[in-house]
């Protein structure tokens, strides 16, 4: 890698890491340095997004390592590159898709429009793929007017997830089952009860 790569890495990942940080203050409305229910359903809500109260629940236990029913500045960074890095799709990404959505809705509209969504894509899936995951996306804008809204992000990010790799043979596997929905981790706990 030339030292012109180098820095232009660096450069985008400090891109990133600003974005992420002003997500996250966004987020933590009473500035106590963590993320709670109340502060995440109240910007679900905004965004026109109707969660149960388990899915948000469930959207912080995801990624609260320490089990204090908040997601810290910590908490919230680990959970945004393991989502970023998970090719095998088994990291859970109901925040994360939250996340990456507040963080290409630059303009604070609550939608993204065909050019952020297409760097999402882009992202997610790479070159290869983005013109067709843009034109099924686009496929599915609901009210035509060529923008995307959370509900409409979250449903085909939900369809789209990348499917389970099984490890040992090397090849995709049919099921998108993770480890947290046959209680697995933390404990056994099975997401949504407490």
């Amino acid at each position: 890698m030339t030292t012109r790569e180098e820095q232009r890495r660096e450069h985008n990942e400090q891109k990133e890491l600003e974005s992420l940080r002003r997500v996250f203050e966004h987020l933590d409305t009473n500035k106590d340095q963590k993320i709670d229910f109340k502060e995440l359903d109240a910007q679900l809500k905004k965004l026109d997004y109707q969660a149960k109260r388990v899915e948000v629940e469930d959207m912080i236990w995801e990624v609260d390592e320490d089990c204090d029913h908040c997601v810290s500045w910590d908490e919230f960074k680990l959970m945004f590159h393991r989502c970023r890095q998970d090719k095998t799709g088994l990291e859970p990404r109901k925040l994360f898709n939250v996340v990456e959505f507040m963080m290409h809705d630059k303009d604070s509209s609550g939608t993204i429009d065909m050019d952020e969504c297409m760097e999402i894509l882009f992202r997610r899936f790479g070159k290869e793929q983005l013109e067709e995951r843009t034109n099924d996306f686009f496929k599915h804008d609901t009210d035509g007017d060529n923008a995307i809204s959370f509900a409409e992000f979250q449903k085909q990010m939900q369809a789209i997830r990348p499917k389970r790799r099984d490890t040992k043979a090397g090849k995709t596997n049919a099921s998108t089952t993770s480890i947290t929905s046959i209680g697995g981790a933390k404990g056994g706990r099975v997401p949504g009860r407490r």
